[in-house]
């Protein structure tokens, strides 16, 4: 009885080749120096052609995260409250005044706003 045999491949769980960053970088070396084809120099290992197209592309994305700056951390600071105006904290009562105009405009100031700016800008409304 002749004919073809069938031996079948038995495959266990994780029996998969992990290769450490050591090994991949000698064989990509070794893809980049020698004028074999990354196809032999992939199968003289045991390997695809795209397990080392992905190996390269990592290890350029390495090198471009590495060459990139180091962003600072974010520093949280507060302003100091601004010298000579009451803060709500020191007793100043909350409130604000509103005029508006006939054409639609309004003019709002807060309590402790300068009255000589809110005089000119009143004045600036009404002269259009």
């Amino acid at each position: 009885m002749s004919g073809p045999t069938i031996s079948p491949h038995i495959v266990a769980a994780g029996t998969r080749r992990s290769w450490t960053r050591e090994e991949k970088r000698a064989i990509l070396a070794e893809a980049e120096s020698t004028t074999a084809s990354i196809s032999s120099v992939a199968r003289g290992h045991g390997l695809t052609r795209s397990l080392l197209f992905r190996w390269r592309r990592e290890a350029w994305d390495e090198e471009r995260a590495a060459a990139l700056p180091v962003q600072p951390p974010f520093v949280p600071f507060a302003l100091p409250a601004p010298v000579g105006l009451p803060t709500r904290e020191q007793g100043a009562p909350g409130g604000a005044i509103e005029v508006e105009l006939a054409d639609g405009h309004r003019l709002r100031a807060e309590t402790g706003a300068d009255p000589a700016l809110v005089r000119d800008l009143l004045a600036a409304l009404l002269d259009r």
